[in-house]
């Protein structure tokens, strides 16, 4: 039987770096651990993400998710192209279907008494 494999604190992917407090300026120091084991220099830039209902705070690599966001721009390109072919392909489609087809100038009843 194969167990998925989890770090010590049983969080999959990620783990659990420290603790920290929030002063009475707003700050909060990110433990040296998160830092050295995250790369995280003075100066870093975050997006922060909150959750009110379940009381989470999550912060991001601005530089990370700026990478994200020009992937998603990119693919997001991609498929525009790829709609706006489609939505081309039936507007053609339809704009056929449209055509009634002609009739001749004598009409059908003239075709009856010939």
């Amino acid at each position: 039987m194969h167990q998925k494999k989890e770090n010590s604190h049983g969080f999959g992917h990620g783990k659990v770096l420290g603790t920290t407090s929030m002063g009475e300026r707003g700050q909060i120091v990110i433990p040296r651990e998160a830092r050295e084991e995250l790369n995280i220099k003075p100066g870093e830039k975050f997006i922060v993400f909150g959750n009110k209902r379940k009381g989470a705070v999550i912060l991001v690599k601005a530089e990370m998710f700026n990478k994200f966001a020009d992937f998603f721009m990119s693919a997001s390109k991609k498929f525009e192209s790829m709609a706006q072919a489609i939505f081309d392909k039936s507007t053609t489609d339809s704009e056929e279907e449209d055509h009634e087809p002609e009739i001749d100038e004598k009409g059908p009843a003239a075709d009856e008494k010939e």
